[in-house]
């Protein structure tokens, strides 16, 4: 599912939450066949055996590693500082694009973040079973093979770039040595609304209010905060190309809807997406 896809989903869950708020369909006395606990959730939203170490990229040093820059590098230390970090890791990442001949999405999940809801207890069960049904994961892997597929569907969506990320919206940024590779962490700090090409907005997908409006009258108000956003990536030391990356990107959403009254609504979801890059 891309960013436009989400927003007409989003769209959906807001609109039927809308008329269930309205209309007060559901029984408080009896349970909800719906209902699901944050255990199911966990249950349903951990990857698979084979992505389960997705973000505990190994940080290890070889003790005994005689590997040596080569000429064609374009530093002759690792990068240590957040400022380093992040030019070597743009450099890298705008690299996709152009040179790339396949982007592999290996899996995409969709976690609900239940502790971020801001909805009646009584709609709570209808809520969390909407998202679920909603926020399905894509668990099959889906190719991007053309020039113009990576361009439009990869991050950043339909921009010639993957990045660019400044080091002042950055928390914290580590890269390791392991060998043939790098393995480059970056934290970013919390915003509320960014816009793409800005902040988080530079280097994730994120929804910005007016492509939520433009879909939906009833959206009278409508907010974004991306908190703990993380990039794992790691980079063939040889070439400078990213092989693999991680995005986990955790967002809350708050909306108010006009439809039979006016109502505040928040939902919280967590994205994590996972790339293989070919060269």
């Amino acid at each position: 599912m891309n960013k436009r896809s989400f927003i007409t989903v989003l769209i959906s869950v807001v609109l039927a939450l809308s008329f269930i708020l309205a209309t007060g369909c559901t029984n408080k006395n009896e349970p909800s066949s719906a209902e699901i606990t944050t255990t199911e959730i966990a249950e349903t939203t951990e990857p698979e055996a084979e992505n389960t170490t997705a973000f505990e990229l190994t940080t290890a040093v070889p003790e005994e590693s005689t590997t040596e820059i080569t000429e064609e590098e374009t530093t002759d230390v690792i990068p240590s500082t957040v400022e380093e970090i992040v030019a070597y890791f743009n450099e890298s990442a705008n690299k996709i694009k152009p040179n790339a001949k396949k982007v592999v999405k290996n899996f995409e999940k969709r976690i609900a973040n239940e502790e971020k809801y801001v909805i009646p207890e009584s709609l709570d069960g209808v809520a969390k079973s909407m998202s679920k049904t909603f926020m399905k994961d894509d668990t099959d892997p889906i190719y991007y093979e053309t020039r113009e597929d990576i361009r439009n569907e990869f991050i950043v969506p339909n921009q010639d770039y993957v990045s660019k990320l400044k080091a002042e919206y950055v928390k914290e940024a580590t890269c390791k040595d392991n060998g043939n590779e790098y393995e480059i962490y970056l934290k970013l700090k919390d915003q509320k609304n960014p816009t793409a090409g800005v902040g988080v907005g530079a280097v994730c997908d994120v929804i910005e209010g007016f492509e939520v409006s433009e879909k939906s009258s009833i959206v009278k108000k409508f907010t974004t905060e991306y908190y703990n956003c993380e990039i794992k990536a790691t980079v063939d030391k040889e070439t400078g190309n990213i092989i693999h990356i991680v995005y986990k990107t955790p967002v809350l959403l708050e909306m108010t809807v006009d439809m039979f009254g006016t109502h505040d609504v928040a939902v919280g979801f967590t994205f994590v997406k996972d790339y293989s890059v070919t060269y």
